[in-house]
């Protein structure tokens, strides 16, 4: 069919994924084996990295047309802002998503959307290269790319995140110690009993001292 006269439908493709979900909803699995139930898990994982990918690849898309709101007749202040009020997302989450989504398809992050876009990275991973790379020039992301791309391939978000603070100190000494001060200054964790008993927490910790207290606060913030 001649590609001038025809595009593909707003719901084209997604029809066909969302069948694929609904067949995914109705299998019977419980004849399969404890390996093959373990494949499955990861294997659905990486799809699901792989789907986050397109869609940030989209939404960068969407961002560079300024056509957040259009969806409704109605342009929205900003993309995220539209993710907010649309999608319901934090706001930190609607941002760190417009900005990841910006770096790795409008901005020098080339290697990273593919290797997300393949499967190799998690949305995790790449939202730490986003953020880290953030405030460097950009001809030092470029050049350091690969090599973040491949420790990125062998270490968890909160490693790699040790990684590029790494490279923002021999790229930008003065900066990196002038944000690292900041933060030193900020961290904190504050607690508080509440009227009915319970207690309050609130507070900003470095990423791998949060880690730790999520671990131990996790079994206790389950419901009875």
């Amino acid at each position: 069919m001649d590609s001038n006269t025809h595009s593909a439908g707003p719901s084209e493709g997604l029809a066909a994924l969302a069948a694929t979900l609904e067949g995914l909803a109705t299998q019977d699995l419980t004849g399969l084996t404890d390996a093959a139930r373990a494949e499955r898990v990861l294997g659905l994982r990486r799809l699901l990295d792989r789907l986050e990918g397109h869609w940030l690849q989209e939404l960068a898309a969407v961002d560079a047309r300024g056509a957040a709101g259009a969806d409704h007749g109605q342009p929205a202040g900003s993309t995220a802002s539209w993710l907010r009020a649309r999608l319901r997302m934090g706001a930190g989450a609607a941002h760190g998503n417009v900005r990841t989504a910006r770096a790795l398809f409008r901005g020098p992050l080339t290697q990273t959307a593919t290797a997300l876009t393949d499967g190799q990275l998690s949305p995790a991973h790449a939202s730490v290269l986003a953020a880290g790379t953030h405030e460097l020039p950009a001809q030092v992301t470029v050049e350091a790319e690969p090599v973040l791309v491949e420790a990125a391939r062998r270490l968890d978000p909160p490693r790699l995140r040790r990684v590029i603070g790494h490279l923002q100190l021999v790229a930008d000494p003065d900066g990196a110690q002038a944000k690292a001060e900041r933060h030193q200054q900020r961290r904190g964790l504050w607690l508080a009993p509440t009227l009915e008993g319970m207690v309050a927490l609130d507070g900003l910790l470095e990423p791998e001292a949060g880690q730790t207290l999520l671990a131990a606060l996790e079994p206790l913030a389950r419901p009875p």
